[in-house]
């Protein structure tokens, strides 16, 4: 069953180095969830974007799973 977040603005900062909550945000492909999914604002996805892109350069999280 895919997540259904309601409106998690709560996060103050998403940093690249807390790769547990960023994980919440991948789906089981290992592609970032979509605005209307994840119910963030666009400033907020923008910047959980950046942080998964730069866990995924310094190997915390993968580009792609084994889904």
């Amino acid at each position: 069953m895919a997540k259904i977040f309601k409106h998690r603005t709560d996060v103050a900062y998403f940093d690249y180095k807390d790769f547990k909550t960023l994980q919440r945000y991948i789906n089981q492909y290992g592609q970032i969830e979509p605005r209307k999914r994840t119910g963030l604002t666009e400033s907020k996805q923008h910047q959980l974007a950046r942080a998964i892109k730069r866990a995924r350069h310094i190997a915390l999280l993968p580009f792609v799973s084994n889904g």
